[in-house]
């Protein structure tokens, strides 16, 4: 029969390698586990740009501002809350219903039709901050979102949340919306299309990770 032979040099490097592993398995259980142990839900308060006017769901930016999350390993579910014609308004009228309890985080873009209804702009400014200040009272943090010629930065830092200067980035030449990103059959709103809301989708992603982070904070 044959032994082998094992030195106490070696079972002590043994030992020690077995508690490194154990303890870099309690390490990660800490760092990994609070992150997956709930999906955070973020809703994306707007008007027809939100709803995706004219196009399927998977289409919509916040459908597709999802997949990009979920393929860069967040554990989030984004809540479509656009309803097409909404004012800032409009969406006070709605709030607690379109951000319910549970809510991690809010995506916030709105003032087209205000702007379109020729509302001052100190008017919607206001709403915005109205809708923003409940938020913070329930511990929601927001990302504000605005669009040209309008620029919303000065509610965004007195409240200290998050802003998205321009909603249609990458997507308008000399403001007007580019043709492949147009939504076709005589829409005379002009609506962006899908391959329009992913440019959006895109481009806002690095701004909706930095909400994300808040909401581990």
């Amino acid at each position: 029969m044959r032994f082998l032979k094992i030195s106490l040099s070696d079972l002590a490097r043994a030992r020690l390698a077995g508690a490194m592993v154990a303890c870099l398995a309690c390490w990660l259980a800490v760092a990994v586990g609070p992150a997956m142990a709930k999906t955070i839900s973020i809703v994306a308060l707007g008007d027809s740009n939100t709803y995706g006017y004219g196009i399927k769901r998977p289409g919509t930016y916040p459908s597709q501002l999802e997949v990009l999350l979920q393929a860069r390993g967040y554990d989030v579910d984004i809540v479509n809350r656009g309803v097409s014609g909404d004012t800032t308004f409009d969406a006070l009228g709605r709030l607690e219903k379109a951000v319910p309890e549970g809510t991690d985080a809010l995506i916030l873009f709105l003032g087209r039709n205000d702007w379109r209804r020729n509302t001052p702009p100190s008017a919607i400014s206001h709403n915005l901050e109205i809708i923003i200040g409940q938020m913070r009272q329930r511990g929601i943090p927001v990302l504000l979102v605005g669009f040209k010629p309008h620029d919303f930065s000065d509610v965004a830092e007195k409240y200290g949340v998050l802003y998205y200067p321009d909603f249609f980035d990458g997507t308008m030449v000399l403001n007007r919306k580019l043709r492949k990103y147009r939504l076709g059959g005589g829409d005379i709103a002009g609506h962006l299309n899908a391959d329009g809301y992913a440019v959006v989708a895109n481009r806002m992603l690095p701004s909706v990770e930095q909400l994300i982070a808040q909401v581990s904070d």
